[in-house]
């Protein structure tokens, strides 16, 4: 069982996870982490650490699909039909077109963490430098952040994401956002999902590490599509960072669809709530629940007549 103790080290005091064994009559305690100096701890960072150290925050315990070959198939179809759909077109209107899918990735990535601008204002103001009225100065970073960070997948999505990736895409979203303490770092205090547990930000560095190595290992198993799908739900419960974790996420998702030639995705707000019930779904064990929401988001997405 695991608890946290306090240890005097030199004639100051240190907080220590640790867990209590049993050894035939005796019992001994492991050291799992160290915490700090010694400090109040709520009960909701010690649920964290439990969880985390329990390994109730990981659910990607295997390396199957949960959608069928024919939904592969289907979204494999209009990932290659729309690619066919850009070769075609003149070079000005390619760059129309993805200005156009930037224009919705970003409004709605955003929305979906409050922001107010709608896809036409986020347009007009990162492509035809027209900016927005009666919009904060947070609202008009987090849309040039946002692009930037796509800018920054775009040239290096070729090759496998790192923990380095993921620093650089951080910090370009929360730029004059975020704390500059804290930006393109792994979280060093708890966060929630409002009354949600996300794991504890002592083992986030090694669930990042075991996520990565998910990745890796599922590619010979498990669906491309699938790969990103069900890695972005990892990726939220384990909220590695203070904050943007949602923005990260979803530009980690894209960055795995794109290194394997597929189209990127776009969440929309619309269907926020359905989006944030079938991550909690996840949460809970249902990995499909992510991986049938994002197939049904990407057929709606990318439609011919």
């Amino acid at each position: 069982m695991a608890s946290i103790v306090t240890k005097n080290v030199k004639g100051k005091e240190y907080i220590y996870l640790v867990d209590s064994l049993r050894k035939g009559n005796k019992v001994i305690q492991k050291t799992i982490k160290y915490i700090g100096a010694k400090r109040p701890v709520l009960k909701e960072e010690f649920d964290c650490m439990n969880l985390s150290y329990k390994n109730q925050d990981w659910i990607l315990n295997n390396y199957n699909n949960q959608l069928s070959y024919q939904d592969h198939q289907n979204m494999k179809d209009i990932s290659d039909k729309y690619n066919e759909y850009l070769k075609s077109l003149d070079k000005i209107s390619r760059e129309k077109e993805k200005e156009r899918f930037l224009s919705i990735f970003i409004s709605n990535s955003n929305a979906i963490e409050g922001s107010t601008l709608t896809v036409k204002e986020t347009f007009n103001y990162l492509f035809n430098d027209i900016a927005p009225k009666d919009h904060s100065k947070k609202e008009l970073f987090m849309a040039s952040n946002l692009l930037n960070a796509w800018n920054y997948l775009e040239k290096n999505c070729k090759k496998f994401p790192t923990d380095k990736d993921l620093f650089e895409l951080h910090r370009l979203v929360n730029l004059n956002v975020e704390d500059e303490v804290t930006l393109g770092k792994y979280k060093k205090v708890q966060n929630y999902i409002g009354d949600v547990h996300t794991s504890s930000y002592l083992f986030v560095k090694e669930k990042m590490k075991k996520l990565f190595f998910w990745i890796k290992k599922s590619y010979k198993q498990v669906n491309d599509f699938e790969v990103a799908f069900q890695s972005h739900a990892q990726f939220e419960i384990i909220h590695p960072f203070v904050d943007g974790n949602g923005r990260v996420g979803r530009l980690l998702l894209n960055w795995l669809l794109i290194m394997k030639s597929l189209m990127p995705l776009a969440i929309p707000v619309k269907e926020r709530s359905d989006y944030i019930v079938a991550l909690e779904n996840s949460r809970r064990g249902k990995i499909e629940a992510i991986c049938k929401y994002c197939y049904k988001q990407y057929l709606k997405q990318y439609k011919f007549v």
